[in-house]
C-alpha cells in the first residue's frame, strides 16, 4: 500500500510539474521533475520533460556561454561524487549527481554520456536512449553517440529502422566510417527477415548519366545512401554489364535493388522474377521478390495518405490495401517456408502475418516451431500467448506469459518485458483475478508509471 501511494504521489507531481511549465515557472516545474525523476528513475516522460525545461532555461540566457560556465563552477562539488560512485559500480547512486550537474548544464555531452551509460549498466534501455537521443538533438552529427544509439536501437529494442537511420546519418558524415558501414548492412539483413523491408528507398529515379571511370562506380556502389544521379549511373554501368552476360544472376539481383531504390517498383521485380527463373531454387530470390512487392504496396499506402481524397474513401482505400498486401505477403513467406521447412525465423515471421490476419490456429502452429529458435523465443512465447488470449484459453496464455518471464531473466525491465507484464496481467483481469492483475501492473507502475494505461488501472483500484 505505500508502494502505491508513493507512485500516486509521483504522477500527481509530473502533472503538476506540467502545470508550471505551461504557465511559464520554468525553475519551479525542474525542482518538482528533479524529485520525480530521483524517485521514478525509468519515468521517461519526466525526464524528457526535464530536459526539455532545462534547455529552454538555457536558450533564454542572453550570455549562453557565461551561463554554462557559471553552471560548471556551480557543479564542481558533484563531479568527484558522481565518478566515484560510477567507477565504483554504484550507477544508481552515480545518475542522480549526473542531473544536479545537468541541472546548471543542460548541454554537457561528456555528462549526458557518461548518464547514458550509468542507465544501461543498470538496465534502464529507455533512460538511456531518452538521454543519447538528447545528446543527438544537441550534436546530431556526433558519430560515437549516434553509433551507441544505433546499436541500442538494433540489438536491445530490435527497432531496426532508428538503427539504421542512426548508421546512415554517420555515413553522410563520414562515408569511410566502415563500422557504420557494416552496421547499416546487418541491419538490412535483419530487417529482410523481421519486417520484410530490403533497402533504403529514400532516392528516386531521375537525372541524367555522366561517363565515369571503375574507381568512381566502385565508390557510388559502397554509398549506403545514394543519391540520385548515382542510382541512375549504377543503372545504367549494371545493364551494361547484364547485356555482356545475360546469364549472371548475380548481376541481375544487382541491378533489380537499384531499380528499387529508385522506386520502380515493376522492373526491380521483373529482374529478381528472371533471376529466379536462373536459379529457382534460391529461396532468398523470393524473399526479395516479396520485399520488393511489400515495398511497392508501402509506396502506395504513402501516396494515398497524402492525397486529397475524402477521408472516409481513402481510409477505405488503405485498409483495401493493407488486406491484399498481406494476402501478398501470406502467399510469399508459405512458398518460401515449404522450401525452407526447418527454418525457424521464417516460421516466427509467418506467424506474426497469420497472427495480423487473425488465423490464430495457424499462427500458433508457427509460433511453437519460433520458439525452438533462440533468437525469436521470447517472443515467440509472447505471440503464443496472445494467440491464446485471442482464443479464450486463458490458461494457456498464462503459460507462455509467465515462461517468457522466467526465461527472460532481467532483474530490471525493458520495453518488451514490461509488454510481456501487461499482457499476463490482461489474462489475469480476463479471468477475474483482478487482485494478480493489479499486482503485475504495480511491477510496470513503480518503474514507469506511464507506460500504456497502468496507471489508470492503478487509479481505478485505488478509487473504486
Amino acid at each position: 500500500m505505500e508502494y502505491s501511494k508513493s507512485s500516486e504521489k509521483t504522477l500527481r507531481l509530473y502533472e503538476k510539474a506540467q502545470e508550471a511549465f505551461k504557465r511559464n515557472n520554468l525553475d519551479y516545474a525542474i525542482k518538482i521533475l528533479m524529485t520525480v525523476v530521483e524517485f521514478s528513475p525509468q519515468f521517461i516522460k519526466a525526464r524528457h520533460l526535464l530536459r526539455l525545461i532545462e534547455m529552454k532555461k538555457l536558450e533564454r540566457s542572453k550570455a549562453v556561454l557565461l551561463k554554462r560556465f557559471i553552471g560548471n563552477m556551480l557543479s564542481i562539488p558533484y563531479y568527484p561524487i558522481a565518478y566515484f560512485y560510477f567507477y565504483r559500480g554504484q550507477y544508481d547512486k552515480a545518475l542522480s549527481f549526473y542531473e544536479k550537474i545537468l541541472l546548471n548544464d543542460p548541454v554537457n555531452i561528456i555528462v549526458l554520456t557518461t548518464l547514458g551509460n550509468s542507465a544501461l549498466e543498470l538496465d534502464m534501455v529507455d533512460t538511456a536512449i531518452e538521454t543519447f537521443e538528447t545528446i543527438r538533438r544537441i550534436i546530431p552529427s556526433h558519430i560515437k553517440n549516434l553509433m551507441k544509439l544505433g546499436i541500442i536501437y538494433k540489438d536491445r529494442t530490435g527497432e531496426l529502422e532508428k538503427a539504421k537511420e542512426c548508421f546512415t546519418t554517420i555515413l553522410q558524415h563520414d562515408k569511410e566510417n566502415h563500422a557504420a558501414r557494416k552496421a547499416v548492412s546487418d541491419v538490412s539483413a535483419l530487417q529482410t527477415i523481421e519486417t520484410g523491408s530490403y533497402d533504403d528507398l529514400s532516392s528516386s529515379f531521375l537525372t541524367k548519366v555522366k561517363d565515369l571511370d571503375y574507381t568512381d562506380i566502385a565508390e557510388k556502389k559502397m554509398r549506403a545512401v545514394k543519391s540520385e544521379e548515382d542510382l541512375q549511373i549504377l543503372i545504367k554501368d549494371t545493364e551494361e554489364a547484364h547485356r555482356q552476360e545475360p546469364q549472371n544472376s548475380k548481376t541481375i539481383i544487382e541491378l533489380a535493388s537499384y531499380y528499387l531504390q529508385a522506386k520502380d517498383y515493376q522492373s526491380a521485380i521483373a529482374y529478381y522474377k528472371k533471376a529466379l527463373d536462373l536459379t529457382p531454387e534460391d529461396y532468398t530470390i523470393v524473399k526479395m521478390i516479396m520485399n520488393a512487392e511489400m515495398s511497392q504496396f508501402d509506396n502506395t499506402i504513402l501516396e494515398l495518405a497524402k492525397s486529397v481524397l475524402p477521408s472516409e474513401e481513402k481510409e477505405q482505400q488503405i485498409k483495401e490495401l493493407e488486406t491484399e498486401k498481406r494476402k501478398v505477403a501470406e502467399y510469399y513467406l508459405e512458398h518460401i517456408v515449404e522450401q525452407k521447412p526447418a527454418d525457424k525465423e521464417l516460421r516466427y515471421q509467418l506467424g506474426r502475418l497469420y497472427f495480423e490476419m487473425n488465423k490464430i490456429d495457424k499462427a500458433i502452429k508457427e509460433f511453437q516451431l519460433a520458439v525452438q529458435e533462440p533468437r525469436y523465443r521470447l517472443r515467440a512465447h509472447n505471440y503464443l500467448g496472445l494467440c491464446f488470449m485471442a482464443a479464450k484459453m486463458f490458461d494457456l496464455a498464462e503459460v507462455q506469459f509467465t515462461t517468457a518471464l522466467k526465461e527472460s531473466g532481467k532483474n530490471v525491465m525493458d520495453t518488451f518485458t514490461k509488454e510481456i507484464i501487461y499482457n499476463l496481467a490482461a489474462v489475469y483481469e480476463n479471468t477475474g483475478h483482478i487482485g494478480k492483475a493489479v499486482d503485475q501492473y504495480k511491477e510496470i507502475y513503480k518503474v514507469d508509471i506511464g507506460f500504456k494505461d497502468v496507471a489508470d488501472k492503478i487509479r481505478q483500484t485505488y478509487h473504486s
